[in-house]
């Protein structure tokens, strides 16, 4: 696999996206550390060459709905606007366990939050929780590999209980993944990572929100050297209540599915630049709004 193809299978599977009021999903107030649809044609691998690699994500997701338990549109003064820039810094080692090759990555998501709700307004800016992976990848041939990674999502973001807007949630997640990643240079292409979601407690507020499901997909075509389109998106089922004093009697459990276009084209061997659609088909206890995504990925 040459240095090209090593970038266009830069797959974080283990990846997530801190800055969870981006997502704005059933959890404590709307929140959660992960951000469903955020692999793309990241899902699923690692590339197979070590060194450092780094992939930037530029995102902007806006809503001016929220839903209940059954999909309608919940009567209320609602609305959302986020900016993130995410740097993502991947070390691949050279190092083996297990016959899989072992590797390390650190996320920093910045947000830039305007929030409208029935209890007022409020906007921040601010760096988001910190996210930390470790995983191994196996790469059974040219155009398969396999990845199982764990994200520890940190409460390190900015954070206060009587605002608003808060891009920080002031608790840990232990996120385990596992993902597959098929590669035909001049065909198909499939990436897909699954993963669970558990919550430790908001000691502020003693919240605790349920366990989540995120299934994260990216189906697509290669033309050549420089060209793929696809489809990409996510389904999140969350399998738990959320618990503590404010919890809804239900357990405000969420769930979603997204799916839209995704266009890729390759720079040059080392660099990649690619964007995506994902709006929310189904958003249920969730906000139903649309996700737009730029990537620029490289080989340092």
């Amino acid at each position: 696999m040459n240095i090209r193809n090593a970038v266009k299978c830069l797959v974080f599977a283990g990846m997530t996206f801190a800055g969870g009021a981006v997502a704005v999903q059933a959890a404590e107030n709307g929140n959660t550390q992960y951000s469903p649809g955020s692999a793309q044609f990241y899902a699923g691998g690692i590339p197979p060459y070590p060194g450092f690699y780094f992939l930037s994500q530029t995102s902007y997701y806006s809503a001016d709905r929220t839903n209940d338990s059954n999909g309608d549109k919940i009567p209320i003064n609602f609305k959302v606007d986020a900016f993130t820039e995410t740097m993502r810094f991947l070390y691949v080692s050279d190092l083996e366990v297990g016959g899989g090759q072992l590797f390390g990555q650190v996320i920093l998501p910045f947000v830039h939050l305007d929030l409208t709700t029935p209890g007022g307004s409020d906007k921040s800016f601010a760096l988001a929780d910190l996210v930390t992976t470790v995983g191994l990848s196996w790469h059974v041939d040219p155009k398969n590999s396999f990845t199982l990674g764990l994200d520890v999502a940190m409460p390190t973001g900015s954070y206060d209980s009587n605002d608003i807007a808060n891009v920080g949630l002031n608790h840990w997640s232990f996120q385990p993944v596992a993902g597959y990643h098929y590669k035909d240079p001049q065909g198909f292409e499939l990436g897909a990572t699954a993963r669970l979601i558990f919550n430790t407690r908001n000691n502020d507020t003693d919240y605790k929100s349920g366990t989540e499901f995120v299934f994260d997909y990216a189906v697509g075509w290669n033309f050549d050297a420089h060209w793929r389109v696809g489809a990409v998106g996510y389904y999140l089922q969350q399998l738990t209540d959320d618990t503590g004093p404010t919890a809804a009697a239900d357990g405000h459990r969420g769930k979603g599915f997204s799916i839209g276009p995704s266009l890729t084209y390759t720079i040059n061997p080392g660099q990649e630049l690619s964007a995506s659609w994902q709006p929310d088909i189904v958003s249920e206890n969730r906000a139903q709004g649309n996700m737009f995504w730029v990537n620029f990925a490289t080989k340092f």
